[in-house]
């Protein structure tokens, strides 16, 4: 039975900039994780958005990546709503 997992979600964005946005929307919650369970960590490498879960069990994991799958979408939906407002 496995007990613990990792995972790296790599998602290229359009720019370094605004992977540089989506990195700061988040990284507030990798400080504030809902739970002893999992751990991320979220970094940019050129317009790449890098974040890093590793958890102590496989539904742990699983739980973390879909949450910061999305709070990136969100955070995207938001950048567009607010540049497709301002012309």
């Amino acid at each position: 039975m496995i007990e613990h997992g990792q995972a790296v979600i790599e998602i290229l964005l359009e720019s370094e900039e605004l992977a540089e946005m989506i990195r700061s929307a988040i990284e507030p919650e990798t400080d504030s994780a809902p739970s002893d369970r999992a751990r991320a960590e979220v970094s940019v490498r050129g317009a790449i958005l890098v974040i890093k879960v590793s958890a102590s069990d496989l539904t742990s994991l699983r739980a973390a990546m879909n949450s910061y799958i999305a709070w990136v979408s969100a955070s995207l939906d938001t950048i567009e709503g607010v540049l497709g407002q301002n012309p």
